[in-house]
């Protein structure tokens, strides 16, 4: 998995969940978030571990409260998890 797609994808997906709906409407975020998560259903075992081994990392690594807890969150509202 190349790990600076997958980041990018990351904090797109992050951004959109902590957006305000002034900027995205919370119906155009869940659309976009449900689309990932059915693209990323077709993940292996391995990239999905990949993935969310760069999820928590990443999580690790914010510095914002908000942005941390909605990484942490990030790959059950996925379906990672399951």
């Amino acid at each position: 998995m190349n790990a600076i797609i997958a980041r990018t994808l990351i904090e797109l997906l992050v951004s959109l969940e902590l957006s305000d709906e002034e900027s995205v409407s919370v119906e155009a975020s869940a659309v976009l978030a449900e689309d990932a998560a059915t693209s990323l259903g077709a993940l292996s075992d391995t990239e999905r571990a990949e993935l969310i081994s760069i999820i928590t990392q990443m999580g690790e690594e914010a510095g914002d409260k908000d942005r941390r807890q909605a990484l942490q969150d990030l790959p059950e509202g996925l379906g990672l998890t399951e």
